[in-house]
């Protein structure tokens, strides 16, 4: 059908009056006549735009970045949010941002931190300021599981530092302190000798202490100390800071030499063979406090901080020991602390946000005991191997254990005889207390009050045959 026919057969259905010119007819059929493509245009296409949304998504940088919260009691801002970089580095393995914060290996680092999850945000446990860095300790969580990971913020640089090698330790929340420190004395280290060396004592600080010398010689790393003695032996001291040095003398065998920028002490001690031997720790200020007890044949000295010290003297020899040395401190040894408190030691355990401490004394020579144990009588699930108890005021009413069964017997208000079995018995025990547990919830909590006293949570009071200090079961 041509144009002309189309517009005729439209003007003979609608009426004698044409509604639509020819011209508008023919740009109508135009339209209708849909142009097919090239069939090689639509495949090329389609590889082009694969190609173009390819080369974009390889050129374009990984933007899923996962933000990193780090909560601080002390910490700064600009000092938590290098923490988080850190982390986030990390996460995103992202080599060139990792090396702009830490001069670490970024392998090693990815593989360290790889089972860790910092969907929650990351704790600064405890914070250690000094002069020239920032030491945190994070708790980091694996599987349910919290660690602790030492960083070091450089002050000069602003940057971390991380000894990749040392492993993460286990953190715990709750923590008790050890009930006594046992000791163990050991000999202390003789100074050593310079031989055949000239000092240079240019701009050297000179003092005469009793009939000794010392010398105090500054150099780039700070003061050298050396110490002459009356025959003419120099002492090596070591490098101390480039603070003043505080000098005490005890009896004419005994000297401290206190650094009064650190408080790093160093006793020194003449022995009876003329030697002299040398203990190094710290003091609280610069006062020497030494005091007399039973235990000990001579005077003995408490110094202070996270690496305490028993120090004495014994036929003519010094002898120290490290408080902590055999002991299970639980976390790290640096969030304790310990100072003299007259006959006392303090000891404290320190976090950004909380603490404890309590005091110990000696009980003998090698222990230092928490003074609220004294005269405490201790509880041990061994006291109820093969024993019986009986109610002190009524001896009718017997508790029987035996291979973890609780076995009673007693009478009834009416003298009715009562017999109970308990089974599945399990003795827990904490300071001076048992806690005894069951089947069908039994529950039952005994309190030493006496060698052979026992009490109830209901205050009765029990007696058993034998003085549990003195029981030792096969």
């Amino acid at each position: 059908m041509t144009n002309s026919q189309v517009k005729q057969a439209i003007d003979e259905t609608i009426g004698s009056e044409p509604l639509m010119d020819e011209a508008f007819v023919q740009k109508v059929m135009q339209k209708k006549q849909r142009k097919k493509p090239l069939p090689f245009l639509q495949p090329a296409l389609v590889v082009l735009l694969m190609l173009a949304v390819g080369a974009v998504l390889y050129f374009t940088p990984n933007q899923t970045i996962q933000a990193v919260e780090i909560e601080s009691t002390y910490l700064e801002e600009n000092h938590q949010q290098l923490v988080a970089d850190f982390y986030e580095a990390i996460i995103q393995e992202d080599k060139k941002a990792l090396a702009k914060l830490s001069p670490v290996n970024s392998e090693q680092a990815y593989k360290r931190y790889s089972i860790f999850e910092f969907d929650n945000p990351v704790e600064v446990i405890k914070t250690i300021d000094t002069e020239k860095s920032i030491t945190l300790f994070l708790k980091l969580q694996a599987n349910d599981i919290d660690y602790l990971d030492e960083l070091v913020i450089n002050k000069e640089s602003e940057m971390i530092e991380l000894d990749i090698t040392q492993s993460m330790v286990l953190y715990t929340e709750n923590i008790e302190l050890p009930k006594e420190f046992l000791l163990e004395y050991k000999e202390a280290p003789y100074a050593p000798v310079l031989e055949n060396m000239e000092l240079n004592l240019a701009g050297a600080e000179v003092k005469q202490v009793n009939d000794h010398i010392l010398y105090q010689i500054p150099t780039e790393e700070g003061t050298w100390r050396v110490f002459e003695t009356p025959e003419g032996k120099r002492l090596d001291l070591n490098v101390a800071s480039d603070q003043p040095t505080v000098m005490i003398t005890g009896t004419n065998d005994q000297f401290y030499i206190i650094d009064s920028k650190t408080n790093e002490t160093m006793y020194i001690y003449r022995n009876k063979t003329g030697d002299y031997q040398i203990v190094i720790g710290q003091l609280e200020g610069t006062n020497v406090m030494t005091f007399a007890d039973d235990f000990h044949d001579e005077p003995v000295l408490f110094m202070s901080g996270s690496t305490p010290k028993v120090i004495t003297t014994e036929q003519g020899h010094l002898l120290y020991a490290d408080i902590f040395e055999h002991s299970e401190l639980t976390n790290p040894q640096v969030f304790y602390h310990a100072e003299r408190m007259g006959t006392h030691l303090l000891v404290e355990y320190v976090e950004d946000s909380k603490q404890t401490s309590t005091y110990y004394q000696f009980t003998a020579k090698d222990v230092l005991l928490d003074y609220r144990r004294i005269g405490m009588l201790e509880a041990k699930p061994e006291h109820f191997t093969d024993m019986s108890i009986a109610n002190r005021y009524n001896d009718q009413l017997i508790y029987i254990f035996n291979d973890n069964t609780i076995h009673y017997r007693g009478n009834s208000l009416s003298g009715e005889l009562i017999e109970e079995t308990y089974t599945n018995i399990q003795i827990k025990t904490k300071d001076d207390q048992y806690f005894i547990t069951g089947d069908n919830g039994f529950s039952w909590t005994l309190t030493r009050t006496a060698p052979r006293i026992l009490k109830d949570e209901k205050g009765i009071e029990y007696t058993v045959p034998v003085n549990f200090d003195d029981y030792y079961p096969e």
